[in-house]
């Protein structure tokens, strides 16, 4: 009796290490991405201090350890709670195009789900360790970031896929939020989109989560737009306004 107590309290122990392991895999999340400058933030969610420097990058199959294999821009390996470390890597590491990256922990196969801690991709779907993230249940397979680098998450530790991600927002951005208003948000029927103030020569552009144009359209100055919608399939799409080359994206919903 004595033995086996002793062996259910052992593994016991061992099964919340392992669980607390998981969840410290979990902590850790790619934040801002841009492929043009090759470079990578990684945040860490959780709500202890914890090491990322021997964490991994796989990207098209080429493969990245933190520490010793990128060059350290801005923060520490070290990362505190909620606090962020930025890497750049050399030899066009991240293809501007179309493009994966998968975050890894530090040991174990590559196409093992359970050694992958995150990912995204952008361009194009089905690239490098897309059926990894499929497999792990963190991507949606054929999903990929259809908007301008570089690109951001936007979610919390618990969501993951293409809906999280966007466009890092610039303060030159930011003065121009609020070019134009989408209502209403959810819509089942008419999508109403509404410059808010007098611009030319401005598009539309919608596309779905898979990144296939729905439609396209010129916005007069000044005037709404309105959209039925209610033939189109529920979900999420992306609508991007365009003026020359100022871009803004925005979400809507069709329920």
């Amino acid at each position: 009796m004595k033995t086996n107590y002793l062996f259910k309290i052992a593994f016991t122990l061992l099964f919340t290490a392992f669980l607390g392991q998981q969840t410290n895999a979990q902590e850790f999340k790619l934040l801002v991405v841009d492929p043009a400058a090759d470079t990578v933030t990684i945040k860490n969610f959780g709500t202890t201090t914890a090491n990322v420097g021997n964490y991994r990058l796989c990207s098209l199959f080429g493969y990245k350890t933190l520490s010793s294999q990128t060059t350290l821009v801005s923060g520490s390996f070290n990362l505190a709670p909620n606090e962020e470390v930025t890497v750049s890597i050399s030899g066009n590491y991240l293809n501007d195009t179309a493009a994966d990256l998968g975050l890894y922990l530090p040991t174990g196969n590559f196409g093992t789900a359970a050694n992958m801690v995150d990912f995204t991709q952008w361009g194009s779907g089905g690239n490098g360790r897309e059926n990894v993230a499929v497999a792990k249940g963190i991507w949606t397979a054929g999903t990929f970031i259809n908007v301008a680098p570089p690109y951001h998450f936007n979610g919390n530790v618990s969501d993951f896929g293409v809906n999280f991600w966007d466009t890092l927002l610039s303060v030159n951005d930011f003065d121009a939020i609020s070019s134009f208003s989408l209502y209403p948000n959810p819509t089942n029927s008419i999508l109403h989109i509404e410059l808010n103030n007098n611009q030319v020569d401005v598009t539309y552009d919608i596309y779905d989560v898979l990144g296939k144009l729905i439609t396209s359209e010129i916005l007069e100055p000044g005037n709404s737009s309105k959209i039925d919608v209610s033939n189109w399939n529920n979900g999420l799409y992306l609508i991007k306004i365009s003026n020359g080359d100022n871009t803004e994206t925005k979400r809507f919903v069709k329920h």
